[in-house]
């Protein structure tokens, strides 16, 4: 007899792509800041930002960079979080996280024009549960890697307007491992990977209507992830292995809207307000079909509703200037979780969150070092919902899950 998943137990076949460098911060799977400069401005840097990774946060402010930069630094980020059942606790154990950027922009001589490189992850996520943890039959193993390479041009237009545009190459990869309940047949456990390369753009413009004021606004598109050929192993409750491949896994990475206001208040002290959608919506579900199929075909693949919201999120960022040396840094976020609670997962344990960040900037001659802190404070949140379904035992109340992030970041770059 064929044997086919009824909807519960195929939406327990896994959460599947969600889980494909580095980690997301709070709003899905998401990664804003990508410098340390921007880090302790909470990412509040849409108008006002003035180095080469403008690239990333706003094409058209290149213009607005001081002479010809190279920028580059490192990421890391930590991760506190769990979930917790009727006393039983699963810690996340891959807590700790790293991502490198790469920023360059070059003036063109007697033109209005701006060249600009980046090399940066704004996307990612990596998860890891212990095998025998009771979040097993939907997550014990995530990571979702990409890079961008993002060649960039800006425009002055005039005095007052700048625009900018880029179009980026996107490498991707995926990785996903969980348990997977068999009420037939046992526990098995399925292991997915693949990767795909996509395309890119993002625009932006800055006006400047005063010389202590200035508009910005950028937008970043989407981008499918096509994961057409991922390599599935599956191990069957009497240890056999089986390979096979999925066909149909998309994962969006959604299209994003920032608008920001840079006010100069004075020689040396500036604040930035910025307000950020992201278009989370377009994950509605994840689908695939095995072909192979496993188990005898009683495993063809799966359908699993996301149901994700779109959000917004609030930053508000200010810098000080002490000296021609030394500049100081503070901001903060509020940001709301995409993830409803009735497909919350350990693989994203998303809700909504408060960022406090600080930073301090070092300039000598023609170098700068910047670092830059966020502390992520996720709001607790308990869910009653399958996800974590399995055996029903494992699971008998609601699943309550608690996430910080602590991100540490540090970067150096030399003007010519």
């Amino acid at each position: 007899m064929r044997w086919t998943y009824p909807s519960r137990v195929g939406r327990l076949t896994f959460l599947l792509v969600l889980s494909v460098p580095s980690l997301a911060i709070a709003g899905g799977y998401a990664i804003p800041p990508q410098t340390a400069k921007a880090a302790g401005l909470a990412v509040a840097v849409t108008a006002g930002v003035d180095d080469p990774s403008a690239v990333y946060a706003n094409p058209a402010a290149l213009t607005e960079v001081e002479g010809n930069q190279v920028m580059g630094g490192t990421v890391y980020i930590n991760v506190v979080s769990s979930v917790e059942n009727s006393g039983t606790k699963s810690i996340n154990r891959r807590d700790d996280n790293f991502i490198s950027t790469l920023f360059a922009n070059y003036h063109i001589p007697e033109t209005g024009l701006t060249l600009g490189m980046g090399l940066y992850t704004p996307f990612g996520l990596a998860t890891s549960y212990d095998k025998t943890a009771f979040t097993r039959f939907a997550a014990i193993r995530s990571e979702l890697k990409t890079l961008y390479a993002t060649p960039t041009i800006a425009w002055r237009v005039n005095p007052y307007l700048s625009l900018g545009a880029g179009v980026s190459f996107v490498h991707s990869s995926v990785l996903l491992s969980r348990a997977v309940f068999l009420p037939l047949f046992g526990e098995g456990k399925l292991r997915i990977t693949g990767t795909d390369d996509a395309y890119a753009y993002n625009l932006g413009i800055v006006f400047k209507p005063h010389e202590q004021l200035k508009f910005g606004w950028t937008y970043r598109s989407r981008v499918d992830l096509n994961f057409d050929e991922a390599h599935v192993k599956f191990t069957d409750p009497g240890g056999a292995i089986t390979h096979s491949r999925a066909h149909g896994v998309q994962l969006p990475l959604p299209p994003f809207i920032s608008m920001g206001l840079n006010w100069q208040i004075d020689p040396v002290w500036a604040v930035e307000f910025v307000y950020d959608f992201t278009r989370w919506s377009e994950l509605e579900h994840l689908k695939a079909r095995f072909n192979p199929t496993l188990l005898g075909g009683a495993i063809t693949g799966f359908f699993i509703p996301q149901d994700w919201k779109d959000t917004s999120t609030l930053r508000l960022g200010s810098s000080y200037r002490l000296n021609e040396n030394w500049e100081f840094r503070g901001g903060m976020a509020l940001d709301e979780t995409p993830i409803p609670g009735r497909t919350l997962g350990p693989s994203i344990p998303g809700a909504d969150w408060l960022t406090l960040s600080a930073g301090v900037g070092y300039h000598w001659g023609s170098l700068n070092l910047d670092f830059g802190y966020m502390a992520v404070f996720y709001k607790t949140r308990k869910v009653t919902n399958d996800v974590l379904e399995g055996d029903p035992a494992l699971t008998p109340g609601r699943d309550k899950y608690r996430t910080f992030q602590n991100l540490v970041s540090l970067h150096l770059s030399y003007s010519f």
